[in-house]
């Protein structure tokens, strides 16, 4: 075969013999003669696994790529090995990584976190200053593949030293576009488009993994130091126009999150609608419809539900090019404005299919990173579903359906469940709560509803909460208790 007829070949595999079809990616002779000269060393698993079907091989080593990987897992060891000593500690005496079953090195228990963390950003940012532009969506996935390994080394009870570690290495790398610097005049010099191409999608891998917690304001202030520059690369054509576009999509659609959650709709609709344009540009199916759920969601929190519908629908358009995640998002937030539209036989079908979409491994899917959608926001949108039902149909004991779906959040781990969705289940159990008539399960929900808005300063979190204390106000309206739990909340819910 030439380059041209494996690229031909492996183009057909991923995405069938439709020219037309909207693709996600795609490979071409360029792709693949980096590597065979080794530029590009790692393949992502959707093209590796396209290789070994057209090829007719059985394993990535007989691709060549298993030396390669080990180079690879070299750059992120824990500490380098002349550290260490015969006896297995380090010269300073701190406790020796350990070595798991599948090669990749990690802390022993008391370690000194910020020396591990600080060795892993170092080897990090190693790998990110060797990377092409061109492919930064597979540094993204690289990247966050480390970021989710060194989280499941977190010992239980997450350490104060784990944490303020972990939040200083992640904002580190979402800073680089910034501390290394942007290219000038782009068309000058391709490597310093592919330089801050690398430290963009570092950035945004780092910035998804930061709205995970309360750095809503922390990551509005790095983004927006580099978004305007990449629209310029994302915008000009050149090589290196479809990964800065697929940057620039993810990058509005985080400022639009964070919009979200200082009641800014406007602004939120103004960034998805660029992150759906710079989509197009990319010619990205799984950015094209991350962009479109987003818009669409925007509707259903600015209640209208019409509105919303017909954009979920309008993603479902592209349902043959999605990913499992997607399809499964895109049905289970379309069974929430089903349920508000009264359409009770397609709300309960469409939260039915979610589920049965939802894949068992979901960290494995190419769209994980910027989904946005763990099984906590399956639960939340199932929850959501039922919920509207309830208020369309309360004789059929939806109430309490929503209610246990809800309570599923309550068994799931800590760290699996980012804080913008646990506080959001939170505020929609308290509304379930006063649906089912149970006050001592309003105080709970209502308290914890609170503290998140609070904790994570969201406008729109605090939106919630009030919506459930006028329902329940509504409700109970000469409740002793419900004013006294308000003689503790008012001044919270009251602030600006």
């Amino acid at each position: 075969m030439s380059r041209q007829e494996l690229a031909d070949a492996t183009n057909s595999h991923l995405y069938g013999a439709q020219p037309d079809r909207p693709r996600i990616g795609g490979i071409d002779a360029k792709y693949i003669g980096k590597l065979e000269r080794g530029i590009y060393r790692w393949p992502n698993e959707l093209y590796r696994r396209a290789f070994r079907s057209v090829l007719n091989v059985d394993s990535d080593a007989e691709l060549g790529f298993y030396i390669t990987r080990t180079s690879r897992q070299a750059l992120v060891i824990f500490e380098p090995a002349r550290l260490l000593t015969a006896r297995g500690s380090s010269a300073s005496g701190t406790p020796s990584p350990h070595i798991d079953s599948s090669g990749w090195v990690g802390p022993d228990q008391g370690v000194d976190w910020p020396v591990w963390f600080g060795t892993r950003l170092a080897h990090a940012t190693s790998m990110i200053h060797n990377w092409t532009g061109e492919q930064a969506d597979t540094l993204q996935t690289l990247l966050h593949q480390e970021i989710m390994m060194f989280d499941a080394s977190a010992p239980n009870g997450g350490p104060a030293a784990f944490e303020m570690s972990r939040r200083q290495a992640l904002v580190t790398l979402a800073a680089l576009p910034l501390t290394l610097g942007a290219p000038r005049g782009f068309g000058n010099s391709d490597a310093a488009i592919e330089f801050f191409l690398s430290h963009c999608g570092a950035s945004l891998t780092a910035c998804w993994h930061l709205l995970k917690g309360s750095d809503l304001d922390t990551v509005d202030r790095l983004l927006n130091g580099y978004l305007m520059e990449l629209e310029t690369v994302a915008r000009r054509p050149s090589n290196y126009q479809g990964p800065a576009a697929r940057l620039a999509s993810q990058g509005h659609r985080i400022s639009g999150i964070i919009a979200l959650h200082r009641d800014h709709i406007r602004a939120r609709e103004h960034h998805c609608k660029q992150a759906l344009e710079y989509a197009r540009i990319a010619e990205d199916v799984g950015s094209r419809v991350s962009a479109l759920i987003s818009l669409a969601s925007t509707y259903f929190y600015e209640s209208d539900p019409v509105r919303a519908a017909e954009t979920y629908e309008n993603a479902l358009a592209f349902d043959a090019g999605m990913s499992p995640l997607q399809r499964s998002r895109t049905r289970a937030e379309l069974s929430v404005v089903y349920g508000q539209l009264g359409r009770e036989r397609e709300t309960l079908e469409s939260a039915e299919l979610a589920e049965q979409l939802y894949p068992q491994q979901p960290e494995q899917d190419p769209s994980y990173l910027y989904a946005e959608f763990t099984r906590a926001s399956l639960t939340l949108e199932q929850g959501l579903a039922y919920a509207a039902l309830a208020e369309r149909r309360p004789e059929r004991g939806y109430q309490q359906i929503a209610a246990n779906v809800f309570a599923r959040v309550e068994h799931a781990v800590q760290n699996s469940v980012p804080d913008r969705i646990r506080y959001e289940i939170t505020n929609h159990q308290a509304a379930t709560a006063v649906l089912l008539d149970d006050m001592e399960a309003f105080e709970v929900y209502m308290v914890r509803g609170v503290e998140g808005a609070l904790l994570l300063g969201s406008k729109q979190r605090r939106k919630e909460v009030r919506a459930a204390w006028r329902l329940a106000n509504e409700t109970w309206p000469a409740e002793p208790r419900l004013r006294n739990l308000g003689r503790d909340l008012i001044p919270a819910l009251t602030v600006n």
